[in-house]
């Protein structure tokens, strides 16, 4: 089940069913209470997708502790949520200021630049990310930021190869990662490399199907995978197939929806 969070790469939409990614260290290291419980509430409210309050937490937590590394990359992670970019970015640059968190401040910061389409700053974010810490979804990202690129340019060819290589690193890492093949699938097509891009097109969406077929957690956090699985789906040409898991996406957003619903109500 671990290989399954890959499939669930970071995305701008629905990111708020994912939890925060960062370790609490301050726990270890004295930080004052106050601050803490802040801190803790502010992860509470981010993995909740109450985003607004969550930055209100954090905020009060970094008002008690200013050098509160953690509480600024979850707030940072919180605007990101929210599409507040720029904030987001200033977040993630004081996280590292502080010397904590480098990968995943870079690589945060990374997504902010790319959404933001300041393509060459989330290129030189993944690299320091991937610099102090390897991963499949940093290398992932940074081929999708060279593909970006790659569409802009008149000179394409070595920033093709670049993207390329990029996917193949993700998919050596994490062989399992549906959305990397997609995306290589992609590359492929680029290339009139077909019967390539019809494979790795195929695999992700045997891929994202096993993952539907075996999924344990709650069924809410399908909701992307049934997206993307849309995506891979249409990418085979299965138009209805994709219609769909979009409608499957309406029903599963709905049942959450009621749910907490009910359950504030209740409260």
């Amino acid at each position: 089940m671990r290989a399954l969070i890959y499939i669930m790469t970071p995305v701008l939409i629905l990111t708020f069913f994912l939890a925060s990614r960062f370790v609490t260290w301050e726990k270890l290291k004295g930080v004052d209470r106050k601050a803490l419980k802040h801190q803790i509430n502010g992860t509470q409210f981010l993995r909740g997708g109450k985003n607004q309050k969550a930055i209100t937490a954090l905020t009060k937590a970094i008002e008690i502790e200013p050098k509160y590394a953690e509480a600024y990359i979850k707030r940072g992670r919180a605007y990101y949520y929210l599409a507040r970019y720029k904030e987001a970015i200033d977040d993630y640059t004081q996280t590292l200021s502080l010397n904590k968190f480098l990968a995943d401040a870079y690589a945060s910061r990374g997504d902010a630049y790319r959404a933001l389409n300041d393509v060459p700053r989330a290129i030189a974010d993944y690299t320091a990310a991937l610099e102090n810490r390897p991963s499949a979804i940093a290398y992932h990202n940074r081929g999708r930021a060279y593909y970006q690129k790659f569409l802009r340019l008149d000179e394409k060819d070595e920033t093709l190869k670049l993207a390329l290589y990029d996917f193949e690193k993700a998919i050596e890492m994490q062989p399992r990662f549906a959305i990397a093949y997609l995306s290589r699938g992609d590359i492929y097509g680029h290339l009139k490399q077909q019967e390539s891009q019809e494979s790795d097109y195929s695999h992700a969406l045997d891929l994202l199907t096993d993952a539907i077929e075996n999924w344990q957690n709650e069924s809410h956090e399908l909701i992307l995978i049934y997206l993307w699985r849309a995506v891979a789906y249409e990418k085979n040409n299965h138009t209805d197939k994709a219609q769909n898991d979009i409608k499957r996406v309406y029903e599963l957003f709905t049942q959450f929806y009621l749910k907490k619903i009910k359950i504030s109500d209740i409260l």
